[in-house]
């Protein structure tokens, strides 16, 4: 931290060109850098995931292959079996036919074999115990009988199945599975004989091969004895970090092996890391030298200015400066110019004006109401309307006065509900003396809502509102609820006088000049003094018919009035 801070103390005490320098170069290196992080790690996770799923695709596809190749041979080992091993067919025999019967069988069992056989099929072939076989003759027998797999399978008397290279046909494919099933018949001339069939594998390692050329993979197959079936040639050893992908097949339970080597498979994000690392190191000497050239220009422009404010304090004030540029500099130029000119002029008149000053605030002394003398002299009044009897006048002055004490307190902003409401009731009072019995007013209230903390001056503007737009004559009915509603306050203000039209129920919390839209003006005030005391924390919602009347609904946070041994303290107290 120490460090940090020493860092922190030079760079204050850096000229501006070189704390602007500074400044350019961390607002375009930061963002530069982790830009590019983020792209080298966004780009390089695409292509190592695209990489492993088109691997896994691989695998998948040759597993695939390999099942439906197994499965096909399989289903015509069967069906060939359950033929061969039925009671009309025993008469095949273990030796060339010698009758018409055998020759027959021959053939049919020939035809039998050749329907099974089909584009993937190499060749099918019934081998007796005496070593004569069924099936296709233009073939090397000799070569065929020393077959690894056929060797394996008399061995062990079980089903075998492998990979091989073929040496027994004219047109010898490069890799073929066959597949040995042993008859298992206990009498008779088939005896100890084996069905082989052999399916062409070459198209599926071409697969392999262009897996293993293009993605540098070593791909081993093996049964589950672990024997090796096909393993890659290859001279790179198997090591620890090398990426593998292993997959089964169903039929045969092969385990087929991708491995990958490490370099291999991080090969394209190395490459996107020495692109990314090009593109900063670029973009970082460009940031600099941008940032070199313009913090240049953009502190010598302020040094100039700085030159002429100094010159203005020590009291020069004929030197300006040159406008070069329509830019911000230029225009804090231009107004610095004028400025000057201004200054000189305020100068000039500075004299006369401080005159005309000392005068007016004379005057302004002698007009200054004070509110003492006004509440005196409304007392002075009323109690010279009770002397002579003229007791309307004075009762309207008392309650007069009562508001006026209300409304001329400046110094509080919140005050208690109890408050607010007896001041309402000489507003009211007023009202009546002015229209008579014409109108009623109900309040709805709980009493501990007494203390409950309301903005000074909130219902006396919306009453006004009603007196003035709502009523004719004074003539209709105004209800006040107030409620206590979870974590604030609800204060419904209720009227059935005329009601007004949804564009100006819309314009009442806006200023207005109109002399016939006062109710906008009071409104506007309600709103902002809530606005002020809340913030956003407070909603006056407004609903109006023609004809019906006007409802005023407006909610506010709760707070109560403080109160302790016989002061009051009229700070907002969270219950």
């Amino acid at each position: 931290m120490r460090i940090v801070r020493e860092i922190l103390n030079y760079i204050v005490h850096l000229n501006t060109q070189k704390k602007l320098l500074i400044m350019f170069l961390f607002a375009a290196i930061i963002p530069l850098m982790t830009l590019g992080l983020i792209s080298y790690y966004q780009s390089s996770k695409v292509v190592k995931d695209q990489f492993r799923n088109y691997n896994q695709f691989a695998s998948e596809k040759i597993q695939n292959e390999l099942d439906r190749m197994i499965g096909e041979m399989y289903f015509s080992v069967e069906s060939i079996r359950q033929y061969i091993t039925d009671q009309s067919s025993i008469k095949l025999s273990n030796q060339r036919p010698k009758t018409y019967a055998e020759f027959k069988e021959e053939i049919n069992l020939e035809r039998m074999i050749q329907t099974y056989k089909n584009v993937g099929i190499k060749g099918i072939y019934l081998l007796t115990e005496s070593g004569y076989y069924y099936g296709d003759r233009s073939l090397n027998f000799e070569k065929l009988k020393k077959l690894e797999i056929l060797e394996k399978a008399r061995r062990y008397q079980d089903i075998e199945i492998g990979i091989y290279t073929p040496n027994h046909y004219e047109n010898n494919p490069k890799k073929v599975i066959g597949l040995v099933v042993p008859l298992k018949i206990s009498f008779g001339s088939l005896k100890n004989s084996y069905i082989l069939i052999e399916t062409d594998a070459d198209d599926l390692f071409k697969m392999i091969n262009v897996l293993e050329r293009d993605l540098g993979s070593r791909i081993s197959i093996y049964n589950p004895s672990g024997d090796f079936l096909y393993r890659t040639i290859s001279k790179k050893k198997n090591l620890d970090n090398d990426i593998v992908l292993t997959e089964s097949t169903k039929t045969s339970n092969w385990k087929i092996q991708f491995r990958i080597p490490n370099d291999v498979f991080y090969k394209s994000t190395k490459v996107i890391l020495k692109l990314v690392t090009i593109g900063m190191v670029l973009a970082i000497i460009l940031a600099v030298a941008l940032s070199y050239l313009f913090s240049t220009q953009f502190s010598r422009k302020i040094l100039k200015l700085k030159l002429a404010i100094d010159e203005v304090s020590n009291g020069i004030f004929d030197k300006k400066l040159p406008i070069q540029t329509k830019d911000e500099i230029g225009k804090l130029g231009f107004h610095f110019n004028r400025m000057l000119s201004k200054i000189k002029e305020l100068m000039i008149e500075i004299k006369k004006s401080e005159e005309v000053k000392r005068e007016a605030e004379l005057k302004a002394v002698h007009y200054q109401i004070n509110p003492h003398l006004l509440f005196n002299t409304l007392n002075t009044i009323q109690w010279k309307a009770r002397l002579d009897g003229n007791y309307e006048i004075s009762k309207m002055l008392f309650h007069l006065t009562k508001v006026l004490q209300g409304n001329l307190n400046f110094t509080i902003g919140l005050i208690s509900l109890k408050d607010e409401l007896e001041s309402i009731h000489h507003f009211l009072v007023i009202q009546e003396l002015r229209y008579g019995p014409n109108f009623t007013c109900t309040i709805k209230m709980d009493k501990k809502l007494e203390q409950a903390l309301i903005p000074r001056m909130t219902l006396q503007p919306m009453l006004e509102n009603i007196f003035f737009h709502a009523f004719e004559d004074g003539k209709g009915e105004i209800l006040i609820e107030i409620n206590e509603k979870n974590n604030c306050f609800e204060l419904i203000l209720k009227d059935n006088g005329k009601g007004m039209p949804k564009d100006k129920l819309e314009s009442i919390f806006s200023i207005t000049t109109s002399e016939t839209n006062v109710r906008g003006i009071g409104m506007y005030n309600v709103q902002q003094k809530f606005n002020i005391h809340f913030g956003k924390n407070n909603r006056i919602i407004a609903n109006s018919i023609e004809g019906q009347g006007t409802v005023i609904s407006i909610y506010w946070p709760k707070g109560w009035v403080e109160i302790s041994g016989e002061n009051t303290d009229y700070q907002s107290v969270n219950s």
